[in-house]
């Protein structure tokens, strides 16, 4: 039972039932219903944070051997 895309970019089909959908603007996700974006942009920017962070280790790791060496 696999949802049929359509070429539209804000709709859904399934089971020939045509649902209005919101498009993730940063990876293309269709959702439905339209609530449940803000909790997927949520997780864009979380993990976007923990990115951010484990660079920022990686960056202050590389500069301290650099001190040493």
């Amino acid at each position: 039972m696999e949802p049929a895309v359509t070429k539209k970019s804000n709709v859904i089909s399934l089971d020939r039932q045509n649902l209005r959908a919101v498009k993730c603007e940063k990876c293309g996700a269709k959702m439905y219903p339209r609530s449940l974006l803000r909790p997927h942009l949520s997780r864009h920017r979380r993990r976007q944070r923990w990115v951010n962070s484990e660079l920022r280790k990686l960056q202050y790791t590389f500069a301290h051997m650099r001190d040493i060496a």
